[in-house]
Parts: structure tokens; C-alpha cells; sequence
């Protein structure tokens, strides 16, 4: 029979959280794996292994595994931000048992009195998390779940959502849960911003204002305007929507973004937008759009595009709305960025749907498509409905080759 590796979940720390199946399958194992700070939890235990370098603890585990069952004990709960996936990882031909346990979100949770069946949960806890997912989480949710390290520290959460106007969420702070110098903290964010806290801790964050989320294909007028500047309407710009293809982790650019119309329908899609835009006047009614609809993954640049693209992070997908005599440019700064990153421009002229003709189909571009968007909306001329046609466009659409 072959032996078992148990992945044990210490629950917040303390000896007392301890589940009777985790103390039973300690006592039952050949060898004890712990972080330092939860050796107190294998006390007694003769053959305990601190963990300070995974791949010395893992080999040293792989050894004991062939004389008896071995344990593993993780922090929290083994099913949420844990070692888990890591010790499949690296253990995948083992039989491996994971014992349940309290998380220190359960634990802060019930310390705050409340439930945490809608929260959303995040963890900067040596994770590269955007600060915009965070905002976006904190803004329309009413409660969210942060685990904290070092550097994300409780501290630093407050001060970025007071920094995008979110100070006043009700912020509860747990340090140290389960142990002898825990603490809790409740406060505004912009309260516990200037305060300092343990790098083991936990935030909940309560948002009793929070948004509800603006539709996805949000109508014209839903847009604050003003003459002159363009915007893609609804119905052309739901086909640019789906052509571009989004996902929660695309990055896209929006050049010439005009009113932002696309940039604020896109961002409720993907993890961030780049929007360029040469007219200043335009450029601040992104912004205010952005605002308007709570987003805070659309970043403005008030820039003609060829200044301002070589200095953008890599795209996934690219949505040009403008960019006059530029545009052949603009394409091949595109295809230099590398192969796979999705193309989709809006064309109202003849001049510019021949030259997209051209250049998508060119060796630096794969997969060229175009389709024409014809609409008509109805119109009240006296007593009668009429309909009035709106000029078509064209959109194409193609991958760079790179």
C-alpha cells in the first residue's frame, strides 16, 4: 500500500483552531513539515522539518515518504491561497490527502460578524495583482476579501483606495490571527492608511455604497458628449466589442479614442485599456467617462499616437478609431510588437477602408477579415416614423504576424 502525503491546514495559527483530523494525522505521520512560525503546532513531534527552502524540504519529504505517511502543514486553509498546487506540483505520482481547515478569512470574518459568501477574494501575498483589479473589486463589490504580505500591506490597500476616492470603505484589519499577539483594527481606509501593521495580516473591506456595474453595451446617451468630438455608436461599436475578441486578462489599446466610448465598453472586459487620444479636449472626456462609469483600468494619454505607442506595454488586441495620415504607421508599430496581438479598425472613408485592404493584408498580418455595418435608426418626421440610414463602416479586422 502505497504511503500518504497529507496536506494539513493549519487554520489561522493558533493551536487551539486546530481540527481533530489534523491533529491526528500529525501524530500518525512518520515526519512533520512547518514554517517556523507554526512549529508550535507539531510540539512533541520527534521528527519535525522546518521549511525554509521548498526544494531541500520536498526532497527531504520524497525521503521520508518511503518509510511511512509524511504531513505537510500550510497555512490557513489548503484550499485557498495555499502550497497546494505547488506540492501537486512537485509530488504528482503521490498519493495526496488534503485535510480542511479554518482560514483566516473564516476566522476574520467571524471576528467582524459577517459573511463572506459574496465577498470577493484577492491576495497580494507575493502576488503581482493590478491595483486597477483590486479598485475594480473594492468599487463594486460590498465586500472583499485582501490577503496582505510585506509589501501589500494593510497600509498601503488603504492608501490606494483613498487615492482613487474610496476612503471611506469601512476597513477591518486582522494580525496575527490565531495567535497570542492577534489584532484587529476597524476603520476608514483613509484612517488606517497612516497607520502601521504586522505582514501577517488580512483585510476585509465593506462597501455599503458600492456600484453596481454599468451594462456592458452601455447606449449613447448613457455618455457624457460634447460637439465635435466623435463616438463610436452602440450599434457599430457592439460589433467592435465582439470582434476584438476581449478576455478578463486582455490589454488593449484604443487609439484615437475619442469620446472613450469603446474604451469604457471594452474596460468592463478586460484587465485594461490604454487609451490615446491627440485632442485634449477628447482626452478629458475619457477620463470623465471613465469616471463616470467607475472604471478604473482605463488610462489616458494625451499624445499623437506614433509619440506616444513605442512607450505602451505589449498589447493583446488593438482598436484604432482614428489616426488620419498616421495609420499605415500605426500599423506596422503594431505588427512590431509581435505576432497574435488582435487588430480592429473602424472605417468610414473610402480612402481608409482601401488602405486597410492594403496593409492587413500585407506579410506582416494573418487572418484578415472585414465586414460592413449598415444602420438605420427611426426618425419622427411630423406625424410619421421614418428611417433614417447613418453612414456605413467598415470593420477589419486581422492578427499581426510579428
Amino acid at each position: 500500500m502505497k504511503n500518504k502525503l497529507y496536506v494539513l491546514s493549519a487554520g489561522p495559527g493558533g493551536a487551539a483552531e486546530l481540527t481533530p483530523a489534523v491533529r491526528e494525522a500529525i501524530a500518525a505521520s512518520r515526519a512533520v513539515a512547518v514554517a517556523p512560525r507554526h512549529r508550535h503546532l507539531a510540539a512533541g513531534h520527534p521528527n519535525v522539518i522546518e521549511m525554509s527552502d521548498f526544494k531541500e524540504t520536498f526532497e527531504r519529504l520524497r525521503e521520508e515518504l518511503k518509510a511511512g505517511d509524511v504531513s505537510l502543514l500550510v497555512s490557513g486553509d489548503a484550499g485557498i491561497f495555499s502550497l497546494l498546487p505547488l506540492i501537486k506540483k512537485n509530488f504528482p505520482d503521490e498519493d495526496i490527502v488534503v485535510l480542511p481547515g479554518v482560514s483566516s478569512l473564516q476566522s476574520l470574518c467571524a471576528k467582524a460578524g459577517e459573511t463572506w459568501q459574496d465577498a470577493v477574494i484577492l491576495s497580494g501575498h507575493g502576488r503581482n495583482i493590478p491595483d486597477e483589479k483590486i479598485l475594480d473589486a473594492a468599487e463594486h463589490n460590498r465586500s472583499v476579501i485582501f490577503f496582505c504580505d510585506a509589501k501589500k500591506n494593510p497600509a498601503w490597500l488603504c492608501a490606494l483606495l483613498d487615492s482613487a476616492g474610496l476612503g471611506g470603505v469601512n476597513t477591518v484589519v486582522g494580525e496575527r490571527l490565531g495567535s497570542e499577539e492577534e489584532r484587529v483594527r476597524r476603520g476608514a481606509a483613509r484612517e488606517l492608511a497612516r497607520e502601521s501593521f504586522d505582514s501577517l495580516a488580512i483585510v476585509l473591506l465593506i462597501n455599503d455604497g458600492f456600484s453596481e456595474r454599468a451594462p456592458l453595451l452601455p447606449e449613447d446617451s448613457d455618455f457624457i458628449r460634447t460637439e465635435g468630438i466623435p463616438m463610436t455608436h452602440e450599434e457599430v461599436r457592439a460589433v467592435i466589442i465582439a470582434k476584438l475578441r476581449l478576455t478578463p486578462g486582455t490589454v488593449l489599446w484604443d487609439v484615437g479614442a475619442g469620446t472613450g466610448s469603446v474604451s469604457i465598453a471594452a474596460a468592463q472586459l478586460c484587465r485594461r485599456v490604454h487609451a490615446v487620444e491627440v485632442n485634449a479636449e477628447a482626452a478629458e472626456l475619457v477620463r470623465e467617462n471613465a469616471k463616470k462609469f467607475r472604471l478604473h483600468n482605463v488610462k489616458v494619454y494625451e499624445s499623437s499616437a506614433l509619440a506616444k505607442l513605442a512607450e505602451l506595454p505589449k498589447p493583446d488586441a488593438v482598436f484604432i478609431g482614428g489616426g488620419g495620415p498616421e495609420l499605415p504607421a500605426i500599423l506596422d508599430c503594431v505588427s512590431e510588437r509581435g505576432s497574435g496581438i488582435r487588430v480592429v479598425v473602424s472605417a468610414v472613408s473610402l480612402k481608409t477602408s482601401a488602405l486597410c485592404t492594403v496593409k492587413l493584408s500585407e506579410d506582416g498580418f494573418t487572418a484578415f477579415d472585414a465586414a460592413q455595418i449598415a444602420v438605420s435608426r427611426i426618425k419622427r418626421v411630423g406625424n410619421a416614423q421614418i428611417w433614417q440610414a447613418r453612414n456605413p463602416v467598415t470593420i477589419f479586422s486581422a492578427l499581426t504576424r510579428g
